[in-house]
């Protein structure tokens, strides 16, 4: 059956982002249509990409895949429950081939849509004789970060439009068997699996909790210089609360209820994990994080009822190391 454009929900795109979740539960017993992935993949396909070279590739997997049990061996068990719910696997690719084969033809395509004018100074001479021939000297070391960002940017466009879908998304790490991705797949060498995606029909509710607790606005955003922190623009916090950008902070009323039952649905174990005492103290009392009463009740919440684990010691000695490493000072997070 053909689709049409009155079967396409209307979400805004600020209520859609919102709304984006990573979604841990899915019903295995529901199947996502066709439709609705292939409109995720063109959210992608006209995601911005640099010279219109277009390196982002992916394949879509169902378990009825041949190459299922091989792609389930590469996933970290924390996963393997997710992946055996979802309705479809994508395997975001990133072709670093792109860069050196369609650069010419990107910016031509480019130059036919009026996007490269005289105004910026493109010229035909120019371009041919120093800027493609430059861009096709870069090394790969400096062409790979930039165009796995890329994809980067193309998976969350999907990933936006599957929220607006009303279709579940979560990014999953496919590292217990390095290179086992590419291998299953067959991989040419010029090919990186950048991301694993999971797509489903959510069984938890779609706020999934609440959204989830992060750093204040200030103290991400600077303005001028780093370390200058931006403000938010008067009212604008309270217009996009109405929105549907900003939410209401996890964990919301009946969340670990939900879990629970979803735990008791498929046989598994209960409840969530707990850091120690001192942790949660000392995450209360910081004020990069913008913890909303929810969250703050949570925490207390965890406090009162006690029997909260210690830091192993080996734990404590291997942050302390890893940290002074990368030059953090460990007192705030160590104390």
């Amino acid at each position: 059956m053909a689709v049409n454009a009155s079967d396409i929900p209307d979400m805004s795109t600020l209520e859609a982002i919102g709304s984006r979740r990573s979604y841990r539960y899915y019903d295995p017993t529901r199947t996502v249509e066709d439709w609705k992935i292939d409109t995720m993949l063109n959210a992608a396909r006209f995601s911005s990409c640099q010279g219109n070279i277009n390196c982002t590739e992916a394949i879509v997997v169902t378990k009825d895949s041949d190459l299922w049990d091989e792609i389930e061996e590469c996933v970290s068990g924390f996963n393997v429950q997710i992946i055996n719910q979802s309705s479809h696997l994508i395997f975001w690719l990133t072709n670093l081939n792109a860069w050196y084969g369609r650069a010419n033809d990107g910016l031509s395509t480019l130059a036919l849509s009026g996007a490269l004018t005289k105004y910026h100074g493109w010229n035909y001479e120019f371009t041919m004789t120093q800027t493609v021939p430059r861009l096709m000297s870069f090394p790969t070391t400096l062409t790979e970060p930039m165009l796995r960002f890329e994809t980067g940017q193309h998976v969350g466009a999907s990933i936006i439009a599957g929220q607006a879908l009303g279709v579940g998304s979560i990014l999953i790490a496919f590292g217990r068997k390095p290179g086992g991705i590419n291998k299953a797949f067959d991989l040419p060498p010029n090919y990186r699996f950048t991301w694993g995606h999971a797509v489903g029909y959510p069984l938890e509710d779609m706020a999934a909790g609440g959204q989830r607790v992060r750093l204040k606005f200030d103290k991400l955003f600077s303005n001028q210089t780093q370390g200058n922190p931006r403000q938010m623009a008067d009212g604008l916090e309270d217009a996009l609360k109405v929105k549907g950008l900003i939410q209401e902070q996890a964990p919301n009323s009946g969340r670990f209820e939900e879990l629970d039952a979803l735990a008791a649905q498929f046989s598994r174990d209960s409840g969530v994990v707990s850091w120690p005492e001192k942790d949660i103290r000392r995450l209360l009392n910081d004020d990069d994080w913008d913890f909303g009463p929810n969250i703050k009740a949570r925490a207390e919440a965890v406090l009162a009822a006690g029997d909260l684990p210690d830091y192993p010691e080996e734990m404590v000695e291997t942050f302390e190391k890893l940290m002074k490493e990368h030059g953090i000072d460990t007192s705030k997070y160590l104390a």
